[in-house]
């Protein structure tokens, strides 16, 4: 099949991009388009217009400026992939770079359009989670901030007004001694998380003085697990800690059986993977 018929308009600023929102009768808005597109063509999703955001330049960057690590909204999947900064400096954002969906998806769809789509079995907001990270979203009223735990809503629904755009996500840059990692459970290349946690912590003379740790797919949003953060901090790291970190994730966790397995295998795994994933974080840290 193809594509409703739909007008189409190129923004080359945000500026101009906000006001096509505000203007407009419930358009699309297409960065990589690798959610949005299928769905025209199978017309499951048939909007009357689409505001394309791939000629707005100033929306194409991935920096560090100002304290933080800048995810613009045209940043793809495959910039964070390959990028050096990344590799040197932000483990959490290394693992799952590569594990989201497949080559041809990296290339084209973009970090921020995964973080708007909020899909609960989606990685990079259980890593904006595990981050403390931000969502700067532009509208007519101007730019506002939203932290990452207060963004998602249930699944597929967030934060975000009909007439505002994401333009960059940001994270702090990490501190001295602080180590993270993504682990991730799936059937195959390209398939969705069954399970995946992200966890992050600071080191200071061998005790964690800080902590994050957030699950994918098994809840009805991505979700932080303040109980695993809070058992962590003013501790030394060992696999008895690891452990109990890993039941105060499994106990937050709220899988639901599937083809892919049971809710309690999930269950599980949440805990195993919470393990793994801090003792990869610990070994960066140090």
């Amino acid at each position: 099949m193809k594509a409703a018929q739909f007008e189409h308009h190129e923004p080359t600023t945000v500026d101009e991009a906000v006001s096509l929102l505000d203007s407009l009768d419930e358009p699309a808005i297409l960065a990589g388009g690798q959610s949005l597109i299928p769905m025209m063509r199978f017309r499951l999703a048939r909007p009357e217009t689409v505001i394309d955001l791939n000629r707005v330049e100033e929306l194409d960057f991935l920096e560090e400026a100002e304290g933080s690590l800048r995810i613009g909204a045209l940043c793809r999947h495959v910039d964070v992939e390959e990028s050096d900064l990344i590799a040197e400096k932000y483990g959490s954002f290394f693992d799952a770079a590569p594990l989201v969906a497949d080559p041809q998806i990296r290339n084209r769809g973009t970090v921020v359009g995964s973080v708007a789509q909020s899909d609960p079995k989606g990685d990079w907001g259980t890593v904006l989670l595990a981050h403390d990270g931000e969502v700067v979203a532009n509208g007519p009223d101007g730019e506002r901030t939203i932290p990452a735990e207060e963004f998602f809503l249930l699944p597929y629904d967030n934060m975000l007004d009909e007439t505002e755009l994401i333009t960059e996500l940001r994270v702090p840059v990490p501190a001295e001694g602080e180590g993270s990692a993504y682990h991730k459970l799936k059937r195959k290349v390209g398939d969705y998380a069954m399970v995946g946690v992200a966890a992050r912590v600071v080191l200071e003379d061998g005790v964690i003085v800080d902590a994050g740790v957030a699950l994918t797919a098994v809840d009805i949003t991505n979700i932080a697990v303040p109980e695993a953060e809070e058992r962590l901090v003013d501790e030394e790291p060992s696999g008895e800690l690891f452990k109990r970190a890993g039941e105060a994730a499994a106990e937050t966790a709220h899988p639901e059986s599937d083809e892919h397995g049971s809710a309690d295998y999930k269950e599980n795994m949440t805990r195993v993977l919470t393990q793994r994933a801090l003792a990869s974080a610990v070994e960066r840290a140090r």
